[in-house]
């Protein structure tokens, strides 16, 4: 009986998830604010990993909010171009054209920036970017973060290459480890997630320039005063052992005061005009 009941239950929250309806509001007194997180898992995880950060979030600011999750990237994109939540957790790619679509605004981001990296296998002969004209390039996809930066850079460059978009960094790896690529583009926090034996038969030739890492960003519609009480409680939640931690998962580890034209402005000169569906 319990067993039946559960799994009803389960299959309504997936329902009422995947169609981006927000799931549980926290705090507050008032009409609860939407928070928007880009999908990086199955909904009914996301909102398990999310609800204690939303949870201590409301605590700290003394403000409601119902967190929105989607069970497609293309789906979370398109409501945040319409500018329909109140606050979205998204790529930096994602904020250039939400900021110009919607006017969304970044309000925190971890302290540590990323970057890209561009990875041969440790035996190979190629030891410069300039060696791999005309040569095989994996990348996770054609409009995520760490293909549309090292695409970036390297036509910069003025260099011609042959692309390949492989799905997944677990599949870039094992295309440039069997010799299938001649070199693939890997986003670096996932570089270091990999085991040692992986790193050690890989051998970087070229990284990107630091790119501010994922924001918290709130629509232009929020008041001022809300953004600021939103801003100061994530820099509070991580003045705490346990805030630290919840917060280390998405990185926002360390987060800082994000302005748009100092950190994200800069990735407009990349040729993301016109993309639709980007992924991590």
């Amino acid at each position: 009986m319990w067993k039946i009941a559960t799994g009803a239950f389960w299959r309504v929250l997936s329902v009422l998830l995947f169609a981006g309806v927000g799931l549980p509001a926290w705090a507050g007194n008032g009409d609860a604010y939407t928070l928007a997180v880009l999908p990086g898992a199955p909904p009914i995880t996301m909102h398990k990993l999310w609800s204690p950060i939303v949870e201590r979030l409301a605590k700290e600011s003394g403000l409601e909010f119902r967190l929105k999750l989607y069970e497609k990237m293309a789906d979370f994109e398109r409501d945040i171009w319409a500018g329909n939540p109140d606050f979205i957790y998204s790529s930096p790619i994602q904020i250039v054209v939400a900021h110009q679509s919607s006017g969304y605004l970044p309000l925190v981001r971890s302290a540590k920036p990323v970057r890209v990296g561009l990875f041969v296998r440790k035996d190979s002969p190629i030891r410069s970017v300039d060696e791999l004209v005309g040569r095989k390039i994996s990348f996770v996809g054609n409009k995520n973060l760490c293909s549309v930066a090292m695409q970036h850079l390297l036509t910069t460059g003025k260099l011609s290459f042959e692309t390949e978009y492989s799905g997944s960094t677990r599949n870039v790896l094992i295309n440039i480890l069997l010799g299938k690529s001649d070199a693939g583009s890997i986003f670096l926090p996932e570089m270091d997630m990999q085991s040692d034996d992986t790193r050690n038969q890989l051998r970087e030739i070229v990284t990107t320039p630091d790119i501010a890492p994922h924001p918290l960003s709130a629509h232009p519609r929020v008041a001022a005063k809300v953004r600021d009480r939103v801003k100061r409680a994530m820099i509070a939640i991580a003045a705490t052992a346990s805030g630290a931690e919840l917060l280390k998962l998405f990185n926002l580890s360390d987060p800082v005061a994000a302005d748009y034209s100092r950190d994200y402005r800069p990735l407009e000169v990349m040729d993301i005009k016109g993309m639709t569906h980007w992924g991590q």
